[in-house]
């Protein structure tokens, strides 16, 4: 009788004397070390897939308050525009930022109190350097 080729499993013959595959029975040791691993590869991989989805949920939530921030921003500068449109909201900001007088006005800057003395007019004006006192 020649050799069995090697791809084929052994052959045992069956009750009707068809040939039958060998069963390979595993012992309980060994399907328990299977099922250990494979839980515990199941456990890593949700453990994985539960940690990306917090940070997802924890980066939609910076998201939406940001959202949040920025349609009230939207909102205020809304508003802002509609108040500086009328001609009333222009000469506003015209005299605040810019400065800015009609022909007929004049204007008039406080002058800070310097010195000692802490009295305006009586210390030395502001931007100029002291002049040396007599003692």
């Amino acid at each position: 009788m020649s050799p069995a080729p090697l791809d084929r499993p052994p052959v045992v013959a069956g009750e009707e004397g068809q040939p039958r595959r060998k069963r390979v029975r595993f012992s309980a040791e060994v399907m328990f070390i299977v099922s250990v691993v494979f839980c515990v590869a199941l456990s890593i991989i949700y453990l994985s897939r539960y940690s990306a989805i917090r940070a997802l949920l924890q980066k939609e939530e910076e998201m939406t308050q940001r959202l949040q921030e920025l349609e009230r921003e939207n909102r205020r500068l809304k508003e802002n525009l509609d108040l500086l449109s009328t001609p009333a909201g222009i000469e506003r900001l015209a005299r605040e930022r810019l400065g800015l007088v009609k022909p007929e006005e004049v204007v008039i800057y406080p002058i800070p109190a310097t010195g000692p003395e802490g009295v305006m007019g009586m210390g030395e004006p502001a931007g100029l350097p002291a002049a040396p006192r007599s003692p």
